[in-house]
């Protein structure tokens, strides 16, 4: 579980600040599930299967990011958060897309 972590691009944390970092994820997941559902309305798979896309889409795309990340002048961690939001948040709109 440690490298898989280290591999996204998380920090060696101790236990309790490793759940609450993962349930703040899990609950801004979910509340990007909620808003998705109100947004999409027919398109969207429910909150919590909208949730659980976003999460993967934000995995997927973080672990890309890091394996192939190209160099910016930003700061490091704030880019990967945006590229794990986006990808996401892509992957949702695409699932979406294609379900119509």
């Amino acid at each position: 579980m440690r490298a898989l972590l280290m591999m996204v691009g998380f920090p060696d944390l101790p236990l309790l600040s490793l759940i609450l970092v993962l349930t703040m994820i899990v609950l801004g997941a979910l509340m990007f599930g909620w808003i998705a559902d109100l947004l999409l309305n027919a398109s969207a798979f429910g909150t919590g299967l909208n949730a659980g896309i976003i999460l993967i889409g934000a995995f997927c795309g973080a672990w890309l990011w890091n394996r192939y990340g190209v160099h910016t002048p930003f700061d490091p961690d704030a880019m990967r958060a945006g590229v794990a939001t986006a990808s996401g948040l892509l992957l949702l709109l695409v699932l979406a897309i294609t379900k119509r």
